[in-house]
């Protein structure tokens, strides 16, 4: 598309010289030289149309030839791609079947040839078979013929042995038939139902001896849940009496142990133990202001109740072994140094 520009500019040009003159006769008259310097300014104004046209033109065209390419080379890649792909399909296809006719040309031989062997395998196997059979029917022949030979050689030896122990034990074996009498008129006596009747008897005793035991169980259970709901109630009762419900500021303490030991070598050295409830940090503060010397002295009263609180710890204890009877009378030893 044409467009016209329009562009505007001050020129200047400095200019100077000088200008000889000359008067004629007067009163004074002479002549001299006249200087002068300056700057001329102008505006200049200058429009300036550009023709687009043939150059819009071109670009039309150029543009068409170049759709015309874009078609062309889209139109060529595509049947490029499908002439690859075809070609692609039917070798792919050909190294596909050549192969697969490969494998089962392999494939069949290798069926041959094992069928060869196997039919090979199976007559040495028949014939085996044949021979382990007549082997196995002539090793039964031989183990039934040895068995009845030693079968009866142990019978032999069975009677003879019993004989002998029957006339080394004699008075034993009278005894034992005598017992037998015994044992057997017994059973056809009415004694067996006075055993029978004993037993029943015996059973109802135990079972009276053991609902007696369970309903003694449950007493017990029953007064150990009335104690345990006692003390939780009491628990309750306790906390609510210590829980505070508002929020107001207070102080509240906290137990803190402080331990100072000194070493083999005379070198003292300080422990602080804190509750998790405070900063850690805390640890070298407390330790800087518990020292020995801040350490009062305690009481009759307060060392007789530690004492007392010690020695009930102490004999809670039950040791059951000689190693927890050591360690018990070192802890008693250690407390009263």
């Amino acid at each position: 598309m044409s467009y016209t520009r329009t562009y505007r500019k001050t020129i200047r040009i400095p200019y100077s010289g000088s200008v000889s003159y000359s008067y004629g006769p007067s009163q004074s008259g002479g002549s001299g030289t006249a200087y002068y310097s300056g700057t001329a300014v102008e505006e200049v104004e200058v429009d300036i149309e550009v023709d687009t046209v043939p150059f819009d033109h071109s670009v039309a065209t150029c543009n068409n030839h170049v759709d015309a390419l874009t078609g062309s080379v889209v139109a060529t890649q595509a049947a490029q791609v499908k002439s690859i792909k075809e070609k692609a399909k039917k070798v792919g296809d050909t190294v596909v079947n050549g192969f697969f006719e490969v494998i089962r040309f392999e494939i069949s031989n290798q069926i041959v040839e094992l069928q060869k062997t196997v039919d090979a395998l199976l007559l040495d196997m028949r014939e085996s078979q044949k021979k382990l059979m007549a082997l196995k029917a002539q090793m039964e022949k031989d183990y039934h013929r040895k068995s009845e030979q030693y079968a009866n050689i142990f019978n032999d030896l069975n009677k003879e042995l019993d004989n002998r122990v029957h006339a080394l034990d004699q008075p034993v074996f009278v005894t034992a038939a005598n017992m037998y009498a015994a044992e057997d008129r017994f059973m056809e006596s009415d004694m067996l139902n006075i055993v029978a009747l004993a037993g029943k008897e015996n059973a109802i005793l135990d079972a009276q001896i053991g609902t007696a035991i369970a309903k003694t169980h449950a007493r017990q259970a029953l007064n150990e849940a009335n104690t345990f709901l006692s003390k939780k109630l009491a628990t309750e009762i306790t906390l609510n009496h210590c829980k505070l419900n508002d929020n107001n500021e207070r102080t509240y303490y906290t137990p803190v142990c402080y331990a100072s030991l000194t070493n083999e070598h005379n070198v003292q050295d300080e422990h602080v133990y804190i509750n998790d409830m405070l900063p850690q940090e805390r640890k070298s503060q407390l330790a800087d202001k518990a020292g020995a010397a801040n350490i009062p002295d305690m009481s009759a009263e307060e060392k007789e109740n530690v004492d007392a609180y010690f020695q009930s710890m102490l004999n809670e204890t039950n040791p059951t072994d000689e190693h927890a009877m050591r360690v018990k009378k070192l802890i008693a030893k250690l407390y009263s140094l």
